[in-house]
């Protein structure tokens, strides 16, 4: 468990965060189906919409509020055993949201068509580096560094009770914030969207508390999202 006593950032941090990069998505998202932009271009604002205005507000909490050291502020710490950690509980959460896909829909995002994949930048970026590296390292050091410890912080009951609540909270708004910019078209997409993206929270949120490091969650986000990558290039 991680050392929340001199952290002056918290929970309001956490909430611009997530409020300013909801915005950026879905202002973003309008301004796609207004202007028409190549195609490399929007894939590049899609995730800088997102990503952004986290990257922000965890340069300002840690530089303002903090102990100008990301290690410290969130854990943004790696050694040798999160990278077995890691990769088994990337493992885990993954065959984990396969199975409630098969038994929900009889299918699972690991298979199914897809017409035909993007090429240059658009391919590098959007479908290996942004959901292989950058997203993993962005998403896991916000959720899992910063509103994980932010709650934790707030919450009272022991160290126990305060660890729980916790990575149940980073994880419920982790699940929500990616089925607000996700632009899922239909309930049942929806469902299963906010279901991975909640069992992946809830898996790294463990890790994190277990290990008093985000390493491993990093990890962890990496393996969960290279078995889709790569279940898609395998098509």
């Amino acid at each position: 468990m991680f050392d929340t006593r001199d952290q002056r950032w918290g929970v309001t941090d956490a909430a611009i965060g997530i409020l300013l990069s909801t915005a950026g998505s879905l202002g973003w998202a309008w301004l796609t189906r207004t202007v028409v932009l190549p195609e490399w271009l929007q894939v590049l604002g899609a995730f800088l919409a997102i990503w952004v205005p986290l990257v922000v507000v965890l340069q300002v909490a840690d530089a303002a509020r903090g102990r100008r050291s990301h290690w410290r502020d969130f854990g943004l710490r790696f050694t040798w055993i999160d990278l077995l950690w890691g990769a088994g509980i990337g493992l885990l959460a993954r065959g984990a949201v396969t199975l409630i896909e098969v038994a929900a829909t009889g299918r699972t995002s690991l298979d199914g068509g897809v017409l035909a994949l993007p090429s240059g930048f658009t391919f590098w970026f959007g479908v290996v580096l942004a959901p292989v590296v950058l997203g993993p390292i962005i998403e896991e050091t916000f959720y899992r560094g910063l509103v994980l410890r932010a709650v934790a912080r707030r919450t009272g009951g022991g160290r126990r009770v305060a660890a729980s609540v916790a990575v149940l909270v980073s994880a419920l708004v982790f699940a929500l914030a990616h089925l607000a910019v996700g632009g899922v078209v239909s309930p049942a997409a929806a469902a299963m969207t906010f279901t991975g993206a909640l069992v992946l929270g809830l898996a790294t949120g463990v890790l994190a508390v277990a290990t008093g490091r985000i390493g491993g969650a990093i990890i962890a986000h990496v393996v969960f999202n290279g078995l889709l990558v790569a279940a898609v290039l395998a098509r």
